[in-house]
């Protein structure tokens, strides 16, 4: 049976986890102890996963067939052995994996590259579907590149609905879908949990990287950089819809996004629109130069609102918000710049680092540095400059920092 840690006594045995390993063609005897006699056949090697804790180590390239993970009510890993490991798509009647019934699952994907995945028949999600309450899927330090999906669901590498995804470190690169969320799609009463994440490239109808499309959806963005992502409608980011009040984006860059529409409507949102009878909070993060273009010229959009959505902007950097922001009506933006002009700073993608880049200014200039006492800057990135003095600090009643 594939290999297995323990710890024995007089008394018990502690099994700690099941480690099975699979490749495309297997290795050995394919027993799945080991890399060199890994299983050639995924769905043999997933049925060897059976208890909290197992790990499924991949290697190389697999196509899982439409695995569906339905069965499994426990906490388990799908891993890859290097950065070979990739999950690529057979055909496009099925997705990669399902989770959609009564189960508890609890999967985690790790250290993997989801690669030109593609469903056309099935609800939602080139790589993954959750509509469970009960189900719940991470994705650590994941690629997600060419994944696509073409049904009236979208989530062309995602859909999430009822159900948990937290997605951490993970890379989503030219996925598309001909309806909502260009990379994920999120719906009913799903928890989303985002940190630390590239969103470049993508495209869809609504919410080019994401669309959050119902109420109930919490959605807990952090540490992320959204860039050339496209919608035809609005969002060209991020379409954020729905009532949910426990949803909020903090230390975020979103540059350079676009919707592409009839009209230079601003209100379409190029980098973000937001919906819903709800208050909305941004935090030390930075939303500018995304656009609206109807195919014979630009014109500057970066968040689009809904009439009911008041909107908390915390020591955050914009140029465009319609409708504007009005602070009678309960809008909060006293902390913020919202008709910045960052062209000394000359913002730039680098693909290399994947992150927005910009230069230092004179301090006399808007600048994407430091807002406030957290020591955060406004955006994906973080300085590292000390830009004040503890209060505390003897030279604090003598000396003033820029």
């Amino acid at each position: 049976s594939p290999a297995s840690n323990t710890v024995q006594s007089e008394d018990y045995q502690i099994e700690t986890q099941n480690i099975v390993y699979v490749s495309s063609t297997g290795a050995g005897n394919m027993d799945g102890t080991s890399e060199s006699t890994a299983f050639g056949n995924f769905g043999v090697a997933m049925s060897n996963i059976t208890s909290e804790g197992d790990k499924l180590i991949i290697v190389g390239a697999i196509t899982p067939d439409g695995a569906n993970l339905t069965t499994k009510d426990f906490a388990f890993t799908i891993e890859g052995l290097d950065t070979s490991s990739t999950l690529t798509g057979k055909d496009a009647s099925s997705r990669l994996f399902t989770i959609n019934g009564t189960s508890s699952a609890n999967v985690t994907f790790k250290n993997l590259t989801f690669l030109n995945n593609t469903t056309t028949l099935l609800a939602g999600g080139g790589v993954f579907f959750n509509n469970m309450a009960g189900a719940s899927a991470t994705f650590e330090n994941c690629t997600f590149t060419g994944n696509s999906a073409s049904n009236n669901a979208g989530g062309g590498a995602i859909l999430v609905s009822n159900g948990n995804l937290t997605i951490t470190d993970c890379v989503f690169e030219d996925n598309t879908s001909t309806d909502k969320g260009g990379a994920i799609v999120a719906g009913n009463f799903a928890n989303v949990n985002i940190s630390g994440s590239l969103f470049n490239g993508n495209s869809a109808t609504r919410g080019g990287a994401i669309a959050v499309t119902s109420d109930g959806v919490d959605f807990v963005l952090n540490n992320s950089t959204f860039v050339n992502n496209t919608a035809t409608s609005d969002g060209g980011a991020m379409y954020l819809g729905g009532s949910n009040a426990k949803s909020s984006i903090t230390n975020t860059t979103v540059f350079n996004n676009k919707v592409i529409y009839s009209t230079l409507n601003q209100s379409r949102g190029g980098g973000i629109r937001i919906e819903g009878n709800r208050t909305f909070t941004i935090s030390n993060s930075l939303i500018y130069g995304n656009i609206v273009d109807d195919g014979n010229g630009t014109n500057t959009s970066d968040m689009g609102l809904s009439n009911n959505t008041i909107l908390t902007l915390d020591h955050s950097i914009t140029k465009k918000v319609l409708p504007t922001l009005d602070d009678t009506a309960g809008d909060d933006f006293s902390t913020s710049i919202v008709s910045a002009d960052l062209t000394s700073s000359n913002l730039t993608f680098n693909s290399t680092s994947g992150n927005v880049e910009y230069v230092a200014v004179n301090f006399t200039e808007d600048s994407p540095i430091d807002f406030g006492s957290d020591g955060n800057d406004a955006g994906s990135w973080d300085s590292g400059l000390a830009l004040s003095l503890d209060k505390q600090d003897v030279l604090a009643a003598n000396v003033l920092v820029f």
